[in-house]
This record gives structure tokens, sequence and C-alpha cells, in this order.
């Protein structure tokens, strides 16, 4: 007589931001989940800044067990948290929450996400100059990784310039690191050239200039479909080649995917599905 297979384990989990409807974590997530055996329930929640507590306490009430947090709630992730990772702490920033018994506690997965999507597009940080645009939640996130992974050089440029100082400051052990404004660009000629700027949702670039790329250089944006169209635009008018953030995305989510289930799912047969679709 055959045994009873065993029920296939539920996981509740959301991802929280504003605004959020636009989120592709739901299908990736539920991708991951069909690799890996698993019922997935993840949802995306609108969470406009100051409700973060609020809405985790729902989830938590309805059987959550984890999130992940985009803009412009990932400072507010940080805080609420009752214990942060050592990537949290430095960035000062949370991308994935998970419930313990004593609270959430709260990493980053968007550095080791970009790292593996640049080793996959064959642009692996190591040993080159970089330059960042934008120096909120997102260049945070990803700048210890990029560091750890054998940066030469990286030049963070921001609107407000103190805010680049701040965080390079914060992350000068890890390697060179200078921060300062927009007004300083286009600096010195970089390998790689990453907008972190959130401009392009409202279909606006940063301040690029031909001279900040060295030959052979490449841009790649964190952001993906309409709000990279900007930058994207711009580097194929200059011959530049340039990236957006899908497989970023889709490679953070399998490390917090890890982080809650146990299970590493493979990112590529995602991305592949994902890589048609019109956002």
């Amino acid at each position: 007589m055959s045994q009873p297979s065993a029920p296939t384990r539920a996981y509740r989990l959301a991802v929280f931001g504003a605004p959020i409807k636009q989120s592709k974590s739901p299908l990736i997530h539920t991708m991951f989940g069909q690799q890996a055996g698993l019922e997935i329930h993840y949802d995306a929640r609108e969470a406009p800044a100051g409700t973060l507590a609020e809405a985790l306490g729902v989830l938590a009430a309805e059987g959550g067990v984890g999130a992940n947090i985009t803009a412009p709630l990932k400072q507010e992730a940080m805080r609420l948290a009752t214990s942060v990772s050592s990537r949290v702490r430095r960035a000062g920033a949370a991308n994935t929450l998970s419930l313990t018994e004593n609270g959430w506690r709260a990493d980053t997965t968007d550095g080791a996400g970009l790292v593996a999507d640049l080793e996959r597009l064959g642009l692996s940080p190591g040993g080159v100059s970089i330059h960042i645009l934008g120096a909120g939640g997102a260049t945070a996130g990803i700048l210890a990784a990029l560091l750890e992974a054998g940066a030469r050089r990286v030049d963070i440029y921001n609107r407000t310039a103190a805010t680049a100082v701040a965080l390079a400051e914060a992350h000068a052990d890890l390697g060179e690191v200078k921060g300062q404004g927009f007004d300083a660009l286009p600096g010195r000629a970089a390998d790689l050239v990453l907008n972190a700027t959130s401009l392009g949702h409202h279909g606006q670039a940063p301040p690029l200039h031909r001279e900040m790329f060295a030959n052979g250089a490449a841009c790649y944006d964190l952001n993906y479909g309409t709000a990279a169209a900007p930058v994207l635009a711009w580097c194929a008018e200059q011959g530049i080649p340039a990236f957006d953030g899908l497989g970023m995305l889709v490679g953070q989510a399998a490390v917090s995917f890890e982080t809650w289930t146990g299970f590493r799912p493979d990112p590529a047969p995602v991305l592949q599905a994902l890589g048609d679709a019109e956002f």
C-alpha cells in the first residue's frame, strides 16, 4: 500500500512599497515556488511611508513569514526590525524581512543580486572602476557588495553631495570610494556606470556625459522596464552597451527566497520567462 504524499509546505509572503502595482515579485516568487515544489502565497501590498509597521502586523497575523521591501520603505524596514544583519547595519537600509520568535529580522539581498547579474553579463566588478549615480537606498544596498567583489574604485554622485559623502565614508574601510555632487560630473572615466536614481520613473535620466565612460565601458540601470528606458535610450544614441536591472531583481529575489525557505532557486529560467514581457 502506497504511503500518502507529504503535504506541500506553504509560505505566505509579500512585498511592500509605494507604488507597488507594477511589481513582478509575486510572479517571480511563484515561479521559484514551482521549482522548489512549495506552495507560495506572495502578493504586492501598497504601503506608503510611515505605514510599514501596521502592514507588517497584518501580514504576521495572516501567518506571513517574510517580506520584501522596496521604495520608499527600505530605511523604515531597518528601523522597525528587532535584529539586523551586518550588511543592513552598514547600508542603513533593508529589502528583506524574516519573522522570527523575537520579531522581524532585516537583511539586504540587493548587492548579491546585482553582483550575480553583472557576472552573468560579463561585467564582473572585480578590478574595475565604477560610477554610481544616486546615493539613496538602492546605492546603500549594493555598495558593500561591489567593494567586496573587488571593485578598484567607486565614485558616487548625487544631487545632494553630503548624502553621497556620508555613504562613501560608511564604506571606506572596504575599498576606495568617494562621494560627491552631480556638479562634479563627468569626473574620471569609469569602466562601468550604474544608474541607481529613481528618475526613470518620471521619464527622466540622471546627468550623463560621454566623458564618464572609459573605452569599452558599459552602463547598467538598476531599474527595469519603462523606468530604465531614458538611460538605455541615451546609451543607444552614444553607442554604449547598456542593460536594465531585471536580472538584479530576479537575483536578489532568489537570495530572499532561500532566506525564507532554505531552497536556492535557479534565476535563469525565471529571467528567461520575464525577458519578453512588457512592463
